[in-house]
């Protein structure tokens, strides 16, 4: 059973390929990055990468795995600008929010799409979710950097070989479907999904 495992961003998607059951050391990662001068044309450059990915009459892609996106937008204090004079305004301080996460939502329906379209079982998983089942204990809680580390220094132990920490992401969360979703456990027995 090949499963795909996506680490699915904007600003760089990672992916493994994890024929299961099968030695780690022989997932194939990579990643790819998508540009555009909006929020269509980046999902639309997202689509043409996943497209190959899952749509491959060589060996066809058996399971797809993918972090979900938080429910909840971070929103982040917005520089104070400056005015003609180059002084800073004052008043309430405005928030921005993170626009990758704005178009997270759209990254996970073209997956989704993508799965039905080529009938393909799959799975989404909170981060926290995948990262306390591999990690253990307290792993669900990791910060991002943490998490990113922790995700690399998975792979390094697994002989896993990887090119940036997105990769590493999706090496582990295709490592979490073989052995922890519900999902790919029905498939491999056989049940209907």
């Amino acid at each position: 059973m090949l499963i795909l495992g996506l680490d699915q961003s904007i600003t760089q998607t990672g992916f493994a390929l994890y024929e299961f059951p099968g030695d780690e050391r022989h997932m194939r990662c990579g990643s790819f990055s998508c540009k555009g001068e909006d929020a269509g044309e980046k999902c639309d450059a997202f689509a043409r990468h996943l497209k190959p990915l899952i749509g491959s009459k060589e060996r066809p892609i058996d399971f797809i795995c993918w972090e979900r996106a938080r429910q909840q937008i971070s929103a982040y204090p917005k520089k104070k600008s400056v005015d003609l004079l180059g002084l800073a305004a004052t008043g309430a301080a405005s928030l921005t929010v993170n626009a990758d996460q704005l178009i997270l939502p759209e990254i996970q329906g073209i997956i989704r799409a993508g799965a039905i379209f080529y009938r393909i079982p799959y799975e989404s998983v909170s981060p926290m979710t995948w990262r306390a089942a591999l990690y253990g204990r307290g792993g669900g809680r990791l910060g991002r950097d943490a998490a990113k580390a922790r995700a690399k220094e998975y792979c390094k132990t697994l002989a896993i070989k990887f090119n940036n920490e997105n990769e590493a992401e999706a090496a582990c969360i295709a490592r979490w479907a073989a052995t922890c979703s519900q999902q790919f456990r029905l498939l491999m027995a056989g049940a209907a999904i």
